[in-house]
């Protein structure tokens, strides 16, 4: 028998038991009876092997091994991405109340704009 198509997203453990699910003829990657041993629809079985796709109900997520709260996908870039110059001055060289002074001004000289041009009109 050829080995079936599993989703890279799948959980391992989930991979395993598919594995080991036998139907009734003896055959290995069994999908209804993984559903019966696990306890879910096999509509969801097929979306996690097939698709990779997590369930959005946490009881069905956790019956098909998947982690018990999702993470997001770019937590960890974010935190390990080092700031851009400009950022690290804005942040770490100016205390608040200059911050605030600098977005005043720039607030007062856009209205500035803002009110020449309609002046000229």
């Amino acid at each position: 028998m050829t080995k079936p198509y599993i989703h890279p997203d799948t959980p391992a453990r989930l991979k395993t038991a598919y594995r080991r699910a036998k139907g009734e003829d003896g055959k290995p990657y069994n999908m209804r009876a993984l559903a019966l041993i696990r306890g879910v629809n096999i509509y969801w079985i097929s979306k996690a092997i097939r698709h990779g796709e997590r369930p959005t109900n946490a009881h069905i997520a956790r019956a098909l091994f998947f982690p018990k709260y999702m993470r997001g996908k770019n937590a960890q870039s974010l935190t390990t991405s080092p700031l851009p110059e400009y950022e690290k001055w804005w942040r770490y060289t100016l205390d608040k109340q200059a911050r605030n002074t600098i977005k005043q001004r720039l607030y007062k000289h856009a209205q500035e704009i803002n009110n020449a041009g309609r002046q000229t009109k």
